[in-house]
């Protein structure tokens, strides 16, 4: 993965250069950089005709690996105005926001902030399609296991957006029936306390955590698996659930690179053909 250096373009015939495609992650400065490496790869081999970049939007992962050789990676304000400066009238945004909530509004706000024109790919979740797909994705996961609940487990928000967890929790029972069950990291709806209340009433003594996060950092490690109070593992153990849990974050399902992919595919449908801004550019 890596931020390419793009020469200034001078050409006449600029407005009909293949439009740039921002990937905005979080970021990692951990081994789960692998997974973006994937999503890399894959979004790379479908639209091998367009110049791909990355982003973070934390600063914290910046700050952190400031000092390390190849490991920087901008903020997508700086990108974005880099790729005005190239002259390049307008770029795909592709966030890998799991659902629309705050961090996705600000991306949203920011790119609307910069000189250059953006079209804006939508989070994982955001269509009923896009649930559908995700309980696709997660088949093999879920079907692999007939004798265990299966809990999913996203961040959570405060954010209006927090309505994606049970409505994902709905497609999943109807594609797989009532041993499902969605709950989050941070306190919200559902509460923990609710989920294995649910759990337990129902009879399941035996239960697969599926992160529903793009990659197994510090989430997976502190609030899942961890040996704390607080963490999922401990919750269940404590309500005598044994617990499997998957030790990958979802990112590296081939189907949910393919559900970025239809996004950008979307992102860059809506930008006029000739991708021409008629507004002065200042370079």
């Amino acid at each position: 993965m890596h931020l390419p250096l793009l020469a200034l373009n001078s050409s006449t015939e600029e407005s009909m250069h293949p439009i740039p495609i921002v990937i905005v992650a979080f970021g990692t400065a951990t081994k789960t950089k692998a997974s973006y490496d994937f999503l890399d790869s894959r979004i790379r081999g479908n639209f091998s005709d367009h110049d791909i970049l990355w982003a973070w939007s934390s600063r914290i992962v910046n700050d952190a690996t400031n000092g390390e050789a190849n490991s920087r990676i901008d903020s997508p304000h700086v990108v974005l105005h880099s790729l005005h400066q190239q002259r390049h009238p307008w770029a795909v945004v592709q966030s890998l926001h799991l659902l629309g909530g705050h961090e996705f509004m600000r991306l949203v706000a920011d790119a609307a902030q910069q000189p250059i024109r953006t079209s804006i790919g939508l989070p994982l979740l955001f269509s009923p399609q896009d649930y559908q797909e995700l309980c696709t994705a997660l088949a093999p996961l879920i079907t692999a296991r007939p004798d265990q609940a299966i809990l999913v487990v996203g961040h959570g928000t405060d954010h209006p957006a927090w309505c994606a967890y049970p409505a994902l929790q709905y497609f999943l029972r109807q594609r797989f029936g009532p041993r499902i069950f969605v709950g989050v990291i941070e306190e919200g709806c559902p509460t923990p306390h609710e989920v294995i209340t649910e759990m337990t009433n129902s009879g399941y003594t035996r239960a697969c955590i599926i992160p529903l996060l793009l990659v197994a950092g510090m989430h997976f490690h502190r609030d899942l698996t961890g040996e704390n109070h607080h963490s999922w593992l401990s919750r269940l153990t404590r309500a005598n659930i044994s617990v499997e849990t998957i030790e990958h974050g979802i990112g590296v399902l081939p189907a949910i690179s393919d559900m970025f992919c239809r996004h950008i595919e979307e992102a860059l449908a809506v930008i006029p053909e000739n991708n021409a801004d008629t507004s002065p550019q200042e370079v």
